[in-house]
């Protein structure tokens, strides 16, 4: 596979590469935007084998449709994300090193992950309401997505979790802080 099919351009190779080396970005946040765009991926493709059965109903293709098209977008902004995620962190990087404009920095490196958090919840969600038409095969496939995404929420949270937590906690902070937890805990029931 010469490209992937992930917004930075990168092949696999190059993109492990670049997160084992001692830059620090690309980081966790990118790797949860990227195992993120797996699971979605994963989830897409249950929903196309399931489009393909011929005994779908026609009421249940078209919302079958619709979450298709959720998840691709859904996959298609958590690849942007991985390469976002890394220029966010080099800004804030650079930010403290020059000792100005580090609080709007953080901020941006909070809603990075957060917004990786929301995209994780949403294709959680389409997973669950297929989960009983997969049947055991395709049923393997939506687990193997479920914690695949379940482990990229983690990371996501964990990095939003410590850029709050670096922080000065002001109101925005408090904020993010609420809406980390809300997305902690809706994820528990997807």
């Amino acid at each position: 596979m010469a490209r992937s099919a992930v917004s930075t351009g990168w092949s696999i190779r190059q993109f492990v590469s670049r997160l084992s080396s001692t830059d620090p970005a690309p980081g966790g946040g990118a790797a949860a935007a990227l195992s993120g765009a797996l699971g979605a991926a994963l989830v897409a493709m249950v929903i196309r084998v399931l489009l393909a059965r011929p005994r779908v109903a026609p009421s249940v293709r078209r919302r079958m449709r619709e979450e298709l098209r959720a998840v691709e977008r859904i996959s298609r902004r958590l690849q942007e994300l991985i390469r976002e995620d890394a220029v966010v962190y080099q800004k804030l990087v650079r930010a403290q090193r020059r000792g100005t404009g580090i609080a709007a920095a953080r901020r941006r490196a909070i809603r990075t992950p957060l917004e990786m958090c929301e995209a994780v919840c949403d294709v959680l969600k389409t997973l669950k309401g297929i989960l009983p038409a997969a049947g055991p095969y395709l049923g393997s496939d939506l687990k193997a997505a479920r914690a695949i995404l379940k482990g990229s929420f983690e990371a996501a949270s964990g990095m939003a979790f410590i850029n709050v937590r670096c922080d000065r906690v002001g109101p925005k902070d408090k904020l993010f802080q609420g809406q980390l937890v809300s997305l902690q805990k809706k994820v528990k029931f997807l």
